[in-house]
């Protein structure tokens, strides 16, 4: 039956968003369970994790055209040894659980959400951070949050910052959740910061673990090698 007056009408119209906005919801919880339950195997390669990174923010910028995403990187780029597709996906998922601490977040004028990605050269490996000037994390036990259906949002699925752990965790790398730099109001956002390797890993043991090293012979037996191959 259609709408007989223009308040049935707004009437009308607010539950057809409602159910539209829950459907979109329960899609993302299902696509999120999916992810993790069939999170394949990383496949790493020396990729440039620099063009990675700005793929991945481009995307997300043309997505989110209301948010400034900026990006922080060398000049030269950044060879890793790391999964194009997975670390895509980790970032993706990051900057989407940067977009979401904004939401229902009360700020005065002149404040303009904002997210910036990075990454440099530390060592042997390369770091990424990925922060923002939303809400920030909880004081407590905020590492809790990489687990499983751990979450501090009321629609949240606690699996979004799982998969990304368990996406580095493949790699080798580790992933924090630390305070991002204070903006320009002296808001401290929410900052996660992973490594990843920049070498593939040395081939390694399978009973130990250990890396396989040549036996050095005896000094005796060492001296009479070059005479056996002489014969």
């Amino acid at each position: 039956m259609a709408p007989s007056s223009k308040d049935d009408r707004e009437v009308f119209d607010k539950c057809i968003n409602t159910i539209v906005r829950q459907v979109g919801d329960i899609g993302r919880m299902v696509d999120e369970f999916s992810a993790f339950a069939r999170m394949p195997e990383a496949a790493p390669d020396r990729a440039d994790l620099s063009d990675t990174i700005r793929q991945a923010v481009f995307l997300e910028s043309v997505r989110l055209p209301e948010v400034a995403i900026a990006t922080e990187l060398p000049d030269e780029a950044i060879y890793a040894w790391f999964d194009t597709r997975l670390v895509s996906q980790s970032l993706t998922n990051l900057i989407k659980n940067a977009v979401e601490a904004f939401e229902g977040l009360d700020v005065g004028s002149g404040w303009q959400p904002g997210i910036k990605v990075e990454a440099h050269y530390e060592g042997n490996h390369a770091r990424v951070s990925v922060s923002d000037n939303g809400k920030g994390w909880p004081k407590e036990n905020r590492q809790r949050l990489l687990e499983p259906y751990m979450t501090t949002r009321e629609k949240g699925t606690g699996l979004g910052l799982a998969i990304v752990a368990r996406i580095i965790e493949q790699h080798g790398g580790i992933v924090e959740l630390v305070d991002a730099e204070p903006d320009e109001q002296g808001r401290v956002g929410a900052c996660v910061t992973f490594t990843l390797p920049l070498r593939a890993p040395q081939k390694t043991n399978e009973k130990d673990d250990s890396v396989q090293v040549e036996p050095e012979l005896p000094k005796e037996e060492e001296s009479l090698v070059p005479a056996i191959v002489q014969k």
